[in-house]
């Protein structure tokens, strides 16, 4: 079985804008550490730059100390002085990288000579094993470089690279990492590749591919099933440098559902590892993401029609099961949307191009929103619409039907709302929650009870004593 190692918080910060907190970092790698994952990536600080050990060992310290299936990798230059740092951590895992192929050697190393390279990687491997790493891992970045005619100089050789893995092997590397950096690998040259490469060393490999072309994911899941390859390298929402590297969430579906792989992750919980990681770094899901709410709405009246009927037909059953907690989600299309509307509507005296209106508006506000529209919601643009007030406990009826509630909270005015919202909307049995504004502040979509069977809404209010001056709870019929 092949391992995972996230890199959300090393390769992933490498993206622009993205920059990880002290506290985002630790319960991320919680998150990362719950779902399963055994390695899990970390950048070193430099001091002598401006930054704190602190905000990396904390989330290294929680993850090795309360997980024993999962171990934090340091990644660091091929300095000595890197990887004395890297001790400092007291974490299991470090890897040194260096980019040996002529093009960075002259571009970035001033024209160092290839045997430089070599015994660079040997003196920190060296120093690697005084310090008790047990997963020490070498990574011969832009190593694609030798499986492209186009891309490589002369001087990248395939026998220099058999000369390299074997320094690095005798220097008692335990895994050695041939990323396509820039991500310049098709298939049809990847799986090649790695088998020449694997007739050069012993080692167990690593695979990290870069999605310049939108190849990462295919390679890596092509990478996964052959022989030699122990290691491919993820990150959520695939962020990292350029256009970032192959995703998480997406590796572990397509193995787990698409090709009844196990992967040693719990696949249920992938959802709601992403879940956390927005509500702790602020990092929306994309559009186009295979978790973003858009993926999981129907707006085509035909669709929406056979959806109602039986999920099945449009939405993979294992992503209905995993993902969407059995749930259908409906972009406010006009057939949905104007059977809600007729349904909250019958009954009352308005003109037939009411519906019409109402069910733009929702649709508009959906579209907008990008996401499902809320019972509230409805009910907020039917009342602007037509003056009509429609309990919501009718409108939640209709529009969806669950053992779940609504638990609306009044808070204190000085309370900030922000810090519920955070803790509240991390926890599992929480769907969602809507900022609202008039007697209410908060709406929490919520399971009745929590998976140790404490009533959600007596879990807030203890929480959070002395900050909620009032709880409504309805339940979702």
């Amino acid at each position: 079985m092949v391992a995972i190692l996230d890199s959300t918080f090393r390769e992933g910060e490498l993206q622009p804008g993205i920059y990880y907190s002290k506290e985002a970092r630790v319960k991320v790698g919680r998150a990362l550490a719950e779902v399963g994952t055994p390695r899990i990536e970390f950048p070193i600080m430099y001091p002598s730059r401006g930054g704190k050990i602190e905000d990396i060992k904390a989330a290294v310290d929680d993850i090795q100390g309360c997980f024993s299936n999962s171990i934090a990798v340091l990644h660091v230059r091929v300095l000595k002085e890197d990887v004395e740092l890297a001790r400092v951590y007291d974490a299991k895992g470090c890897c040194a990288y260096m980019a040996p192929t002529g093009l960075h050697r002259k571009g970035k190393f001033h024209g160092m000579e290839q045997q430089k390279v070599i015994d660079n990687f040997v003196s920190v491997l060296d120093l690697m094993k005084k310090y008790g790493f047990s997963y020490r891992r070498a990574t011969v970045e832009d190593a694609s470089r030798f499986a492209s005619p186009e891309e490589r100089t002369k001087e990248d050789t395939m026998s220099f690279l058999a000369r390299l893995l074997k320094a690095i092997e005798e220097a008692g590397a335990t895994i050695v990492s041939i990323p396509d950096t820039s991500g310049l690998l098709p298939p049809s040259l990847s799986a090649p590749f790695i088998k020449n490469v694997r007739k050069l060393t012993r080692l167990p490999l690593a695979c990290h591919f870069h999605n310049d072309y939108g190849n990462a994911l295919g390679n890596a899941l092509q990478a996964s099933t052959m022989s030699g390859v122990d290691e491919v390298n993820v990150s959520i929402l695939g962020l990292g440098t350029r256009n970032g590297i192959t995703d998480h969430y997406e590796f572990v579906a397509n193995m787990e559902d698409l090709y009844g792989v196990k992967v040693g992750e719990k696949r249920e919980k992938m959802k709601w590892l992403y879940d956390i990681f927005t509500q702790e770094t602020g990092i929306s899901i994309p559009w186009n993401h295979p978790l973003s709410p858009q993926c999981f709405m129907e707006k085509a009246g035909t669709h929406q029609s056979q959806v109602v009927r039986d999920p099945k037909g449009y939405i993979p059953r294992k992503k209905l099961e995993y993902d969407l907690g059995g749930e259908v989600q409906f972009e406010a299309g006009q057939l949905m949307s104007k059977q809600v509307v007729k349904a909250l509507l019958e009954g009352y005296d308005v003109r037939p191009e009411l519906v019409e209106e109402v069910t733009n508006a929702i649709a508009a506000r959906s579209a907008l929103k990008r996401r499902e529209v809320s019972p509230w919601e409805v009910k907020e643009i039917i009342e602007f619409s037509s003056g009509i007030k429609i309990p919501i406990e009718q409108v939640t009826k209709k529009i969806r039907g669950s053992d779940r509630v609504y638990i609306m909270l009044t808070l204190v005015p000085q309370f900030p709302v922000s810090e519920l919202i955070r803790e509240v909307g991390s926890w599992k049995e929480v769907d969602r929650i809507d900022e609202v504004y008039g007697d209410i502040d908060l709406i929490v979509l919520s399971q009745i009870k929590s998976f140790d069977g404490e009533e959600i809404v007596d879990k807030i209010r203890s929480r959070f004593k002395g900050a909620i001056t009032k709880t409504i709870t309805l339940p979702v019929e």
